[in-house]
């Protein structure tokens, strides 16, 4: 039996070698800023700068963690989703109609610490990513706290 050791290994056309599943890079994006709205619609939260990937044909692992609250009128109730792009241009790319946080307690208001991932392929070299957010038809204004907790958005590129 042989056994190959080797320090480095470069495919001729001087690009990276990788395995499929394996994270090429990893960029992370924080914002602080407060968001609010009134709005049963998705609005415009946190964008991240262009995340560029080093091979077109990978995909990203998109994680958003944030800090929510919801006011109360007859239930309380926040709706997140993941968008590639900008929430008036972009494609929303999590999946389901009422992804939620949401309740009908007696509280004056609800604040939930949510994290949303997705497994994206954008199909182009560079792209960027949003979170948008809304509020249940049955809640008063809703409102992202990054002051308290940084609205954070991690891209990884995953090799396929």
């Amino acid at each position: 039996m042989s056994i190959l050791k080797v320090d480095t290994l470069q495919p001729a056309t001087g690009a990276r070698v990788s395995s499929a599943g394996h994270i090429i890079q990893v960029v992370q994006y924080a914002d602080a800023t407060n968001y609010t709205t009134s709005s049963t619609s998705a609005v415009q939260a946190s964008q991240t700068g262009t995340f560029t990937l080093t091979n077109s044909s990978n995909k990203v692992l998109v994680t958003v963690n944030c800090l929510t609250r919801a006011e109360r009128s007859s239930a309380s109730g926040v709706r997140l989703a993941i968008y590639r792009g900008s929430i008036a241009s972009g494609t929303k790319i999590t999946s389901g109609t009422e992804p939620q946080i949401y309740t009908t307690d007696s509280g004056t208001e609800q604040y939930s610490m949510n994290t949303l991932q997705f497994l994206d392929t954008p199909s182009a070299a560079s792209t960027t990513y949003s979170l948008g957010f809304y509020k249940h038809s049955s809640s008063g204004d809703v409102h992202i706290s990054g002051s308290f907790f940084n609205t954070i958005i991690m891209m990884q590129e995953v090799a396929v």
